[in-house]
């Protein structure tokens, strides 16, 4: 027989450790959450109010007298006030709250002059109780029954017990009844503690759950042991696994992981799983950091192995961040270490290990910041939007423009996309931005063109970001601002990039074939850098190609890149598409892309983003542009 001893010694429990162990079929009592305790905390409160005209009533029907029962049913407004005041503590309004009713319960015995079918109301409430899952209400409830039972039956007892028995021996009939209730409540105990270990538990896979993991990790920071560490763990692609065979696949492919993970740990380690497709484990006793980042090497293989699902082979991928536990670190931030540390794998490639370092708390602080000053920014209308000029090659004249919106921080200064552009993408006020830039674009162009309305239309041209092409109220807003400013369509050109549409081809196909429906441009941003797959290029309904800067930097030299810039023109002419180059600098840039038949061209030679008011000098009335 195996002796239990503690973890950190050979010694076995001492005796009275193991008395006081609670029993594995009794509940922890753990704590429920806010929201779920309020919601059983109300409808009990409910219950023991309407003890109190229920209770009047039905003393009143069993004659006693209007003094008398207005005092046996008043005593329970105290503990029913109690209950219901917001300020007081959880504890003690649980605690309120149980008294109540157990004393609602009591008294109906009296009321009914100790009627033994009376005193099955304390079965009820017993049962009631084990709503709150947590032993203070409960045993304070179990206690009030016996004690009440024997003190009132031992002073009065023919109000508490209408047989002879009962009131020959109210004690011992106290205790009697106290078991019975007790008995009695067996069952919702049992399933108290099954409703506890559920919710321990992720029900797909059976590990434990985010709660259960914290705990677990809680416990072991308390113990001080040493090497404490948590891998968090993302599978890369699990989305692709979904959409392609649908969610009974991909809960498969999470039920096959868990088991894997599982069977490369140690007894010691804790493995659970977070939602969705993340996992974290508690590693402890750890001799070195090399241990742990071993130990993480060996769960990114097992991961790449092949899973068989049915007639389907899946290959997962995974980004695990690594974090170690420091003194008087909480288990909340440990977790959140690892979590910041497994974003960085995936901003690095992902099918990585990252281990947390400080300075990603700092940028996760920093982003945050950011996030709320954006918001701000949104409020007060602190951003602005530049304008640089594309020009026509073969007439030099400007047609149009590239709206570029910028920051004006109230103790930074004007602040380029570079600084806030990523943050308002990841946190989603992207979209909100990028609706005022199409408003206040089509609104300045509708202005400029009603300013000469002799000369040839002036176009717009606004970037989309990746959010805002998988919002669903994009054209509506796109619309909503072409009606509001007056301006044709054919005027406003969206810009997108390779990637954002490859990403979500068959989300994006639809909002591009509704944008062009509206009349609006599209134009290819950055042609060159991303997929350039002929097939997609043939299926996107784009009107414009841009070349990317980076192409554009080298013509004039023998660099391959003017043969490529030569090869995206005639491509782009040949599919019945324009072209405009970015990042001309140079006249010997602008000599080259003139020969090669490019139509448009932007760059710091033919202008600089600059404010409207400055633009519009250039394109108002007899201005004939800044074009060399």
């Amino acid at each position: 027989m195996t002796r239990r001893t503690h973890p950190d010694t050979d010694s076995p429990l001492p005796w009275s450790t193991r008395l006081l162990r609670r029993p594995w079929f009794l509940p922890e009592g753990r704590r429920l959450s806010e929201a779920v305790w309020a919601q059983r905390h109300r409808g009990l409160t409910v219950v023991l109010w309407a003890h109190l005209p229920l209770l009047f009533a039905f003393g009143m029907y069993r004659g006693v007298g209007l003094s008398d029962d207005a005092v046996q049913v008043g005593v329970l407004l105290v503990p029913a006030l109690a209950a219901s005041l917001p300020w007081l503590s959880r504890n003690v309004r649980s605690a309120s709250a149980s008294l109540g009713l157990v004393m609602g319960a009591s008294v109906l015995v009296h009321l009914s002059g100790g009627s033994i079918t009376a005193h099955f109301q304390f079965f009820v409430v017993l049962g009631f109780l084990t709503l709150y899952q947590a032993w203070l209400p409960f045993l304070l409830a179990l206690l009030y029954v016996v004690g009440e039972h024997g003190i009132l039956g031992a002073l009065d007892p023919s109000q508490v017990y209408d047989n002879s028995s009962g009131q020959a021996h109210p004690w011992q009939t106290a205790l009697v009844h106290g078991g019975f209730v007790l008995a009695a409540s067996a069952a919702n105990v049992l399933s108290w503690r099954l409703t506890e270990q559920e919710s321990l538990r992720d029900g797909l896979t059976g590990l434990p759950n985010r709660v259960a993991l914290l705990d677990a990790l809680d416990k072991t920071l308390q113990s001080k042991r040493r090497g404490t560490a948590v891998l968090f763990v993302d599978l890369d692609n699990f989305k692709d696994a979904n959409d392609a065979f649908g969610h009974h696949v991909g809960d498969e492919l999470l039920v096959a992981l868990a088991h894997r993970l599982t069977r490369q740990l140690r007894p010691s380690d804790v493995l659970a799983r977070l939602g969705g497709d993340e996992f974290a484990i508690v590693l402890s006793d750890l001799l070195s950091k090399d241990e742990a980042k071993a130990i993480g090497d060996r769960l990114l293989n097992c991961i790449q192995e092949e899973v068989r699902i049915g007639d389907i082979s899946l290959a997962a991928y995974a980004s695990v961040g690594l974090a170690f536990a420091q003194a008087d670190m909480t288990a909340a931030d440990l977790l959140r270490n690892a979590d910041l540390a497994m974003y960085e794998a995936k901003r690095d490639g992902g099918s990585r290990l990252c281990e947390f370092q400080p300075s990603l708390h700092t940028a996760a602080l920093r982003r945050t910041e950011l996030e709320v000053e954006l918001r701000a920014a949104l409020e007060g209308e602190q951003f602005v939007l530049h304008y640089q000029p594309i020009v026509d090659l073969a007439s030099q004249r400007i047609v149009g423009t590239e709206a570029l919106v910028r920051w004006q921080h109230p103790t930074r200064g004007l602040l380029a996309p570079g600084e806030f552009i990523t943050a308002a993408e990841q946190s989603g006020l992207i979209v909100s931005l990028g609706a005022w830039v199409i408003r206040t674009a089509c609104q300045q162009t509708a202005a400029w063109q009603q300013a000469q309305p002799d000369g040839a239309p002036l176009t717009v041209a606004v970037n989309l970001s990746p959010r805002q092409l998988v919002d669903r109220a994009l054209v509506a807003t796109v619309a909503e601002a072409l009606h509001d400013s007056g301006l044709d369509a054919s005027s406003l050109c969206l810009e997108i990039t390779e990637g954002s549409v490859i990403k979500d081809f068959e989300q994006t196909m639809p909002v591009l074939n509704a944008l062009r429906t509206l009349g609006v441009s599209l134009a290819l941003d950055d042609f060159g850098t991303g997929y350039s797959s002929l097939s997609y290029l043939k299926q996107l309904p784009v009107n414009t190609v841009k070349i990317d800067r980076s192409f554009v930097s080298d013509l004039g030299s023998d660099n391959p890149n003017s043969q490529i810039v030569l090869a995206i023109i005639e491509l782009a002419h040949a599919l019945g598409m324009s072209v405009t180059a970015e990042g001309a600098e140079t006249g010997t840039q602008l000599d080259v892309l003139k020969a090669m038949n490019s139509d448009h061209a932007q760059g710091y030679l033919l202008g600089r983003p600059m404010p409207s008011e400055a633009l519009g000098a250039v394109v108002g009335p007899g201005a004939h542009g800044v074009a060399p």
